[in-house]
């Protein structure tokens, strides 16, 4: 009751103070300059607001061609098309029986869109038209800052099934006045893309004008799901200090499923010089177009073709790609051989040979995959297969030192063949002298041909 007393109270003295006040400057011109009020209030930043200024005679002479000026400055700016100058014209005296002497004058202005929240300044002056002589005048208006946040920037483009990846929201903060109490969720409709460790809804208490933060999630996508691009709804919420109501943003992006994947490559088997390999797709993604590629390296080269296509392969597929490889280290001792009769310094540098760093990649091949991933890119994988002992000797075949081996033992045999038959003959023709003459003296009668008889017995 009291505080509503006391400007009832101000009012009624002031209405009393106001005609004494008149009769004092009954014989002059006094123009009092006052903001009656603006539309809205406050004024919001990147808004129009229409400002009524008023203007009043409290003097008893008549004021004649009153123009009025404003002087807008920053964050004030005329809309186009409105004038500053106004005239006003004739403005009677104060007539305690008449508001005559009151005049309201109207502009229209556009509020800086990054003005920050304040109160601002806004000159006006006004003077009779043709006289030199003019009066400034400061009103001030309330600006309230427009606050706007938007889900600028996510991370990631593209996740692979069945793999946990990190995924970063970033919320910035575009307009002109601090955000607070933010609340922040997304969903996927076809649940192929799901936060894990945690729910989907993370809280903001505040972001300041300009700056951003990030809401990090863990999610995962469904290892069955079909390759493709998913979408994401985004919701962001928070207090409108303006209108004191909850804000919403509704929202939505892109995330790819899908993407690169892995292979698996082993030695399967050698015949003939002819090395296979078996290649699997162990990702979790289809491979399109894919092809098996033997590059250049130090220790093997390819007799033939280094590529071979094998076509698409999904998850959990495999094939064997086939090629004829040779070693180039068995072709360079080949070319360091010495002559036969020095049997030492024939096996010196071969032993160096074996040892040295020119074999050290002797049981490893460099392959390489490449095929099109689901979102159609050529990416290409290398991978180093392991050689086991006993099939990098028949890998080799025969380019090895094995191999070489080999032939020297068959040249030997071939050298000394008919010494090796003389040996035989001769062995099988003294084991038959012994049975005959054993024969013969048990019995006087047997004859040679009986021996052969007896063996067929």
């Amino acid at each position: 009751m009291k505080k509503t007393m006391l400007p009832v109270l101000i009012i009624l003295v002031l209405m009393a103070y106001t005609p004494a006040v008149n009769a004092g400057l009954a014989g002059s011109t006094v123009l009092s300059i006052s903001l009656a009020n603006y539309d809205p209030d406050p004024a919001i930043a990147g808004n129009p607001v229409e400002v009524r200024i008023g203007i009043e005679n409290i003097g008893g002479t008549t004021a004649n061609d009153l123009m009025l000026e404003i002087l807008p400055s920053y964050p004030f700016e005329l809309v186009p098309g409105e004038n500053a100058v106004q005239s006003i014209g004739m403005i009677p005296g104060y007539d305690v029986n008449s508001n005559q002497n009151l005049k309201i004058v109207k502009y229209r202005m556009q509020v800086n869109k990054d003005a920050p929240a304040g109160r601002y300044e806004l000159k006006v002056k006004y003077y009779e038209q043709g006289a030199s002589d003019m009066t400034q005048k400061s009103l001030y208006l309330d600006v309230k800052s427009r606050q706007n946040a938007e889900v600028i920037h996510i991370d990631k483009t593209a996740i692979v099934p069945g793999k946990q990846s990190s995924l970063k929201f970033t919320i910035n903060n575009v307009g002109n006045a601090p955000l607070r109490d933010l609340t922040f969720y997304w969903e996927n409709a076809d649940n192929i893309i799901l936060p894990v460790g945690s729910d989907n809804t993370k809280y903001i208490r505040y972001i300041d004008i300009g700056n951003g933060t990030d809401l990090e999630y863990q999610v995962i996508a469904d290892t069955n799901a079909q390759p493709g691009l998913y979408k994401l709804n985004l919701y962001l919420t928070y207090e409108d200090s303006i209108s004191n109501q909850t804000k919403k943003i509704n929202t939505f992006a892109g995330l790819y499923v899908g993407g690169g994947t892995d292979f698996d490559v082993a030695f399967s088997d050698n015949a003939n010089g002819i090395m296979s390999f078996s290649v699997a797709n162990i990702g979790s993604n289809p491979a399109n177009s894919v092809s098996v590629v033997i590059p250049e390296q130090p220790v093997w080269s390819v007799s033939g073709t280094n590529s071979v296509i094998i076509g698409n392969l999904n998850k959990g597929d495999y094939t064997v790609a086939s090629f004829k490889l040779q070693s180039s280290i068995s072709n360079m001792s080949s070319q360091n051989r010495v002559p036969r009769n020095n049997s030492n310094s024939q096996g010196r540098p071969m032993q160096r040979s074996m040892n040295g760093s020119t074999n050290s990649s002797s049981d490893t091949v460099l392959v390489q995959i490449a095929y099109t991933d689901t979102m159609g890119e050529r990416t290409v994988v290398q991978k180093e297969v392991k050689l086991s002992v006993s099939n990098t000797g028949s890998a080799v075949g025969q380019t090895t030192f094995q191999g070489r081996g080999s032939t020297a033992q068959a040249s030997i045999f071939s050298t000394y063949m008919w010494y090796f038959i003389g040996i035989a003959v001769f062995l099988v023709g003294f084991v038959g002298y012994k049975k005959y003459t054993s024969r013969k003296l048990i019995d006087p009668d047997f004859k040679i041909k009986d021996l052969f008889k007896s063996q067929k017995k």
